[in-house]
């Protein structure tokens, strides 16, 4: 073990496999290598990327940042932090958003920005204000010692700059914020000491903040520099300009950061999320409205490119919707096709570069656009800073602009989609640039940071990783099995037809998946969860199934956890209860179903995404890059998805439970029998080997088997 490694080290003992990932983990960081670490439940992960990085952290002075995209996660993090800082001290800070540690309710990031700008300014103000002050009582004292005409003339003047400077500060006392005021003007005692003395959540330094009439976020602010790990969201890291704020906090450089990434299977889609880009009909009519308020010539071309936009929006959905689908429309926005996925042959360009050309309009408006928008900001800064607005306008001509320059200036990072969506009874579209290859996002970071650990319960394929997310870096790849007593745990893959899309409507289909599901849910001693291919097929057989147990529903648009919360208890006091869920949704992941909350999880079908332009976009985008769209871009993420799914049973070493994969995809027979349909050999080479293939009729018998054995041994 790598000298004093341990002393990080909050266990009395180490999982299997732990001590050789923390040596490993640790020469990779102090190597500047980025990790690569798939661990299932029981391996310890957070431990062993932590322990490692913050022994790096201290010998090279670095500062570790560990991030997750999960709550239940980011809880777990301070925690184990908590337990490391019993064993050896460490400074932690705990990063939120800014908006869920102010005491103001109504307040957003905008104006929280100003209202801090026009603090400091007030700050400065009153420090002026006070040299001046000063020389009016030193020139009044000279005057009157010794009469001299200049000496008054000189006050009088600067006594005139005494009066604009208080009519500046009781102008800037209007608009800003007292809380980071009554800060500015202290320095608190105690705060630093308390902060550090334990791993503070964001609300506890929020409510030590609040009960002193101060800013805890700008308190943190402060002290984040002393800090030698930091728990924040995936936002934090893959925004650059968060990023570059908290680099800036820290004052460090990238190259001084060792980066932590949990479930990091989901970066690819949370890069997606950080860049996609969005321009509404709204968003267009303000715009519109601020250039006819310019009431100037040279505008016209501007507000001309706005109606054409809007107006080719609203053309473009209300051709295509079919009969009835105007009226199924809800508050969702719902894509429309504007643009080929696979030949990217977009239409709704090429129809407004024509409107634009026979318009008069070429590219230059935008320049002026752009050039209005950012003048239009500054002026409304400006009415705010006066108190001539109470609320901070934002330039809805700068948004569009800059909107458009992105898609009319041949950007192929981005695939266009229209969406539409019902509000107060009609309807509105808004255009929108999805990112289809996310390693434009992560690429620049990762070449910078000093080193990282990516980890995850399904992270392989490591070369895909590496590729979709542009890691050319030398990597340590590391993959461990669950170390739990492998007799406490059973997988079952039931040949059942492959449920493809076909065949989820044939009633003698039904009936054989409904006889399977209810000999598991019958033979198992506790909870059952059930892991549809989507909502609709879960309330398909949530209505079809008769159960005689308490039966609940996941539904899309409704909270889960209340469900989740009445389904634990059941199984938590040893009772029965099914749970009815779909792949793709909130609870396949980031949840801990721990104490006999679930004894059974089943995954019927493979499950695969609804393969709508978004998928097919990515899928083709991933073809030309990688020349490996459908198996990056499809049936990898989808089989994390379930291997995710199988992961909510066997939780710790004394847990027990059976995983149940239906349908004959997922056997090894498949592969001769369905070859390219078969996804047996997408999962790892362990897990393969754990699959016990049952037929439908002996489902029943293999489950009975297997919950008796461990009743047995219980006793």
């Amino acid at each position: 073990m790598v000298k004093d490694l341990f002393s990080y080290f909050p266990k009395s003992s180490c999982y299997k496999h732990q001590s050789e990932a923390m040596e490993e983990i640790f020469t990779a960081l102090y190597g500047e290598r980025f990790v690569l670490f798939e661990g299932a439940c029981g391996t310890g992960k957070t431990l062993s990327a932590l322990v490692p990085a913050l022994s790096v952290g201290e010998r090279l002075g670095k500062v570790v940042v560990i991030a997750t995209n999960v709550h239940q996660q980011m809880e777990q993090f301070i925690e184990e932090a908590r337990e490391i800082q019993r064993k050896k001290h460490i400074n932690v800070v705990v990063l939120t958003g800014k908006m869920l540690m102010c005491p103001h309710p109504d307040m957003d990031y905008d104006r929280c920005k100003l209202l801090r700008e026009n603090t400091f300014e007030l700050v400065d103000a009153e420090r002026e204000s006070k040299v001046i002050e000063a020389q009016l009582r030193s020139l009044k004292k000279k005057y009157e010692e010794t009469g001299d005409h200049e000496l008054f003339e000189l006050r009088n003047a600067i006594a005139r700059d005494a009066d604009s400077e208080r009519d500046q500060i009781r102008d800037l006392r209007r608009v800003s914020c007292n809380e980071l005021y009554e800060l500015l003007k202290s320095d608190p005692p105690g705060f630093r000491e308390w902060l550090f003395s334990d791993v503070r959540r964001p609300e506890e330094v929020a409510d030590w903040a609040y009960q002193r009439g101060l800013c805890g976020y700008e308190l943190l602010k402060r002290e984040i520099k002393a800090a030698d790990l930091v728990i924040c969201n995936y936002h934090h890291l893959l925004n650059p300009a968060i990023f570059e704020n908290i680099l800036g906090w820290l004052e460090r450089g990238t190259e001084d950061i060792i980066a932590i990434f949990d479930e990091a299977h989901n970066i690819e889609s949370a890069a997606r999320n950080h860049s996609s880009l969005t321009l509404s009909e709204a968003t267009l009519d303000r715009a519109f409205g601020e250039v006819v308020e310019e009431r100037t010539g040279d505008r016209e071309g501007i507000g001309l490119l706005f109606s054409l936009v809007k107006n080719l929006i609203r053309d473009s959905y209300e051709s295509r919707l079919q009969f009835g689908e105007r009226e199924r429309i809800g508050k969702d926005w719902k894509d429309v096709r504007i643009c080929d996925p696979q030949t990217r042959e977009d239409l709704f360009k090429e129809k407004l570069e024509k409107m634009m050309n026979e318009a008069g309009l070429d590219l230059g408006v935008i320049d002026e656009a752009l050039k209005l928008g950012h003048e239009l900001e500054k002026r409304y800064e400006k009415e705010f800073k006066a108190g001539r607005t109470k609320i901070l306008k934002s330039s809805s001509t700068l948004a569009a602009a800059t909107f458009l320059e992105q898609y009319l200036r041949e950007n192929s990072e981005y695939y266009p989609i229209l969406n539409v969506r019902r509000d107060n009874h009609n309807l509105t579209g808004r255009l929108e640039l999805f990112i289809s290859i996310p390693r434009h996002v992560t690429k620049p970071l990762f070449e910078k940071l000093h080193s990282a650990v990516l980890m995850s319960a399904t992270l392989t394929p490591f070369e895909m990783v590496k590729t979709t997310l542009g890691i050319e870096r030398e990597t340590t790849e590391l993959a461990f099995g669950l170390s739990f007593p492998p007799e406490r745990r059973r997988t079952l893959a039931v040949n059942v037809p492959p449920l493809f899309a076909r065949e989820r409507e044939n009633p003698k289909t039904i009936e054989l998946i409904s006889s399977v599901l209810t000999d598991i849910i019958h033979e198992t001693p506790g909870n059952t969860i059930l892991f549809f291919q989507s909502a609709s097929v879960a309330l398909q057989y949530y209505k079809h199934l008769e159960l005689d147990l308490p039966v609940f529903l996941d539904e899309i648009g409704v909270s889960a956890q209340q469900v989740r919360e009445e389904f634990f208890k059941i199984g938590e006091k040893g009772e029965k209860a099914v749970l009815f869920t779909y792949l793709w949704g909130t609870l396949t992941e980031g949840v801990d179903y721990r104490d006999g909350r679930a004894r059974s999880v089943v995954v019927i079908g493979v499950g695969y995404p609804a393969l709508n332009d978004r998928m097919r976009a990515i899928e083709s985008a991933y073809d030309a890059e990688f020349g490996r769209g459908w198996e990056y871009a499809i049936q990898i993420p989808t089989i994390r998805k379930v291997r995710q799914a199988l992961g909510r049973v066997i939780r710790s070493p004394q847990d027990f439970g059976l995983r149940v994969l239906v349908d004959a995809r997922y056997t090894p027979e498949s592969i001769k029998t369905l070859r390219r349909y078969s996804v047996h050999n997408t999962f790892p080479k362990n897990e393969q080997e754990e699959m016990i293939i049952v037929a439908p009729q002996r489902v029943k018998y293999a489950v009975m088997n297997f919950f008796s054995e461990i009743l047995k041994n219980e006793e």
